[in-house]
């Protein structure tokens, strides 16, 4: 896939266009609603929202699924990576063709 990331103010800049667009219609959304409607949206067109900061007590390796929401890697931090990723809900390989991952790294 090779979606591009977007950066934190790019994604920023798109959650409060989308919010403003949403509030003057008088729509009643909430935040989460908000931001997961954008991120499903840039996600169907190539782009991803900036993934969170991984939790340094589990493998920091992400995934971002089709719809463009991060999963972080639910294994020990020192498993090897060679065996893979799993969060629980999907699995991946560093470098996997065709998806979008982050590697293990320092957080």
């Amino acid at each position: 896939m090779a979606r591009t990331i977007l950066t934190d103010d790019q994604y920023n800049a798109a959650v409060k266009a989308a919010a403003g667009v949403l509030h003057s219609a008088r729509a009643d959304v909430g935040t989460v609603t908000i931001t997961d409607t954008v991120a499903a949206t840039i996600a169907a067109v190539g782009l991803l929202a900036p993934p969170f900061t991984p939790d340094p007590d589990t493998c920091t390796a992400m995934f971002a699924d089709p719809e463009g929401d991060w999963w972080q890697c639910a294994d020990d931090p020192d498993h090897d990576p060679s065996d893979g990723h799993d969060s629980g809900e999907w699995g991946w390989s560093d470098g996997d063709p065709g998806a979008d991952t982050i590697a293990r790294r320092t957080v």
